[in-house]
């Protein structure tokens, strides 16, 4: 801060303009006491001594008051002066209490911006969609065709149908459409959140067309999502307390999005493009917030959820404000606190929709092939995201090698040294370059890909895959010819013919063979379950086989996003002139004649 803070006076008027974002719960400390904790959007306020909490109770009741009147926010002796002051200075400090009373306008710079950047996007004036033509959708996108018999093993299923557009003339994916590329401008009229928690007024306003389009087919979308539901129960889905596990409730929502997703992407009598029903799209819309909610949840290691952890509708929607679940840079959630709380009830306790006739959907046949869709979507996304994992432990090993050798600035250690660096700070988005992360999160996709495939309608015993088995390297004749002729070509272009920095050279190409023998692994799994997904479709299965090629197009799609992870390969294209081709076939390494 550039100036001293100003000392509170007891007699000037104090403003808590966003009050209404306040989430408040008490938890007890590790000693057992109970604490008032205050969330205030990312923010979170602790009050641990005992006789503060009416403070605390009482701040998250006023929008405004005289500062001595805080120390009779007590029901025994008043607050010491002193000590109110300095509670309050420090509220100042943080702008959860001003000095200003609130206007009412929405002034946001962050909204601002995204509007001008919305004005200067290069956006397509027609739509472009998958079905059929995705080979010349993805060469004018990333420069290489990919047939659609690939697509899922490219790209989540859950993102898929994203630019498809419903009949309203609008994106499935709205403002979030992936890729962005392909996103249209659609008129969007956009406001203030008036809703209490965490997305209150938020800098980023919410999508008012949006929302009168959720509210206009509601009911139709609750009975839809009850009837999605059905058909994804298992006998043993609702524990006997009545709550489901997180990881089912990170499956049920790839299942609701899968659905229409379906319906856009199979063979026969697919939906057009631009006339998808918005019920449809509409809970597609809702759903895929759950969907990155029990994701977040299953994957943070702070806070160890398996895929087994209990959760209720009701704990669902409480952490879905208290976490800022709601927020996004684009936009915050629509759904009013009341209908949020309607869906979950709906998708997590059958809840039954009052006031609706039932309906029977025209697409209701799309239902069971939907679900089934997307349990093989989720096998697709626990081998491409585990995969990524193992690429990064590569990663950390060829750091390591690069990082004890010294080198004049130009010369190949240091170019190789300042490019992993930055391919390093890329994976420190996902948390990928610590163990931690990456073990937690291969336990969690051991889960899921397990339980997806005892999902499918067609489950067999005999026929379940292991997912550590695919991710357990297998030494044969290729890899040892592979890591040979590795070791040859990092030596070279290194200068390394002896001592240290052969030593180093080896562990870079040691590190890079066993990657690309899990990689191997990983793209023929990923083939074995494409050609199921392409049966399901009754779509052809492409002639040729699947490879890194195809798989790092996943890569350059999601190039410009948070999150966005190096591809290993590029490394040594770049810096060592040197193409690496890898299939379920093996592998073959071609010279270039110039580094880039």
């Amino acid at each position: 801060m550039s100036q001293e803070p100003v000392p509170v006076d007891p007699h000037e008027t104090l403003y808590v303009p966003m009050r209404r974002r306040f989430i408040k719960e008490y938890l007890n400390s590790p000693e057992g006491q109970p604490e008032l904790h205050i969330y205030y959007g990312t923010k979170e306020i602790y009050i641990e001594e005992q006789d503060l909490h009416s403070f605390g109770e009482q701040l998250c009741l006023e929008d405004s008051f005289m500062a001595g009147a805080a120390t009779r926010w007590t029901p025994g002796e008043p607050y010491p002066w002193e000590r109110m002051k300095e509670l309050l200075e420090a509220l100042l400090a943080e702008g959860i209490v001003t000095r200003e009373a609130p206007t009412l306008t929405f002034e946001s710079e962050s909204h601002r911006k995204y509007l001008e950047a919305e004005a200067r996007r290069d956006a397509p004036t027609e739509p472009l969609w998958w079905n059929p033509d995705s080979a010349s959708i993805m060469k004018r996108l990333s420069g290489s065709p990919l047939e659609l018999g690939f697509m899922e093993a490219v790209l989540p299923v859950y993102r898929i149908a994203h630019p498809a557009l419903d009949a309203e003339g609008r994106h499935i994916g709205e403002s979030n459409t992936f890729p962005e590329s392909m996103r249209m401008k659609v008129e969007t009229e956009f406001k203030a959140c008036h809703f209490p928690g965490s997305r209150y007024r938020n800098n980023a306003p919410m999508n008012v067309t949006a929302l009168k389009s959720m509210m206009k087919h509601w009911k139709p979308m609750m009975q839809a999502v009850l009837a999605v539901r059905q058909a994804f129960l298992r006998p043993d889905t609702v524990l006997p307390d009545g709550r489901w596990r997180l990881g089912d409730l990170h499956a049920v929502a790839c299942a609701v999005l899968a659905v229409p997703s379906y319906m856009l992407m199979r063979a026969n009598d697919p939906v057009p493009n631009g006339t998808l029903d918005p019920v449809l799209s509409n809970i597609y819309r809702v759903t895929d917030g759950v969907r990155m909610v029990a994701a977040y949840m299953l994957f943070l290691p702070e806070e160890p959820m398996t895929y087994e952890t209990p959760i209720s509708s009701a704990e669902l929607l409480y952490v879905s404000d208290r976490d800022n679940h709601y927020l996004s840079s684009r936009g915050v959630c629509a759904g009013p606190p009341n209908l949020m709380e309607e869906y979950f009830q709906t998708v997590m306790d059958g809840r039954p929709v009052v006031g609706a006739p039932s309906s029977d959907f025209p697409w209701a046949k799309d239902i069971v092939p939907g679900v089934d869709y997307g349990q093989l979507g989720l096998q697709l996304y626990s081998l491409q995201f585990n995969l990524w994992s193992y690429m990064c432990r590569a990663y950390g090993h060829i750091r390591s090698a690069v990082g004890q050798v010294e080198d004049a600035p130009g010369g190949f250690w240091s170019r190789m040294k300042e490019r992993v660096e930055h391919d390093w700070s890329m994976m420190k988005i996902t948390r990928l370059h610590t163990a931690t992360q990456r073990d937690w999160a291969e336990e969690r996709y051991v889960e899921m890909f397990d339980r997806a495939q005892r999902g499918m309608s067609n489950f067999k015993e005999e026929s379940l895959v292991r997912l550590k088995d695919i991710f357990t390297p297998v030494h044969d004749a290729v890899y040892q010819s592979t890591r040979e002729q590795l070791r040859a070509l990092v030596r070279e272009r290194a200068g390394a013919t002896s001592g240290p920095r052969m030593e180093q050279a080896d562990a870079i190409a040691d590190a890079t063979a066993e990657y690309l023998t899990l990689e191997r692994s990983a793209l023929l799994a990923l083939e074995n379950v494409q050609r199921e997904v392409n049966a399901l479709l009754q779509r052809p299965h492409p002639e040729r086989r699947f490879t890194n090629q195809d798989l790092a197009l996943h890569h350059r799609m999601r190039a410009g996003t948070i999150g966005v992870l190096p591809y290993l390969l590029d490394v040594f294209r770049d810096e060592m002139g040197v193409h690496i081709d890898n299939s379920p076939e093996g592998t073959r390494l071609s010279q270039r004649s110039n580094a880039a």
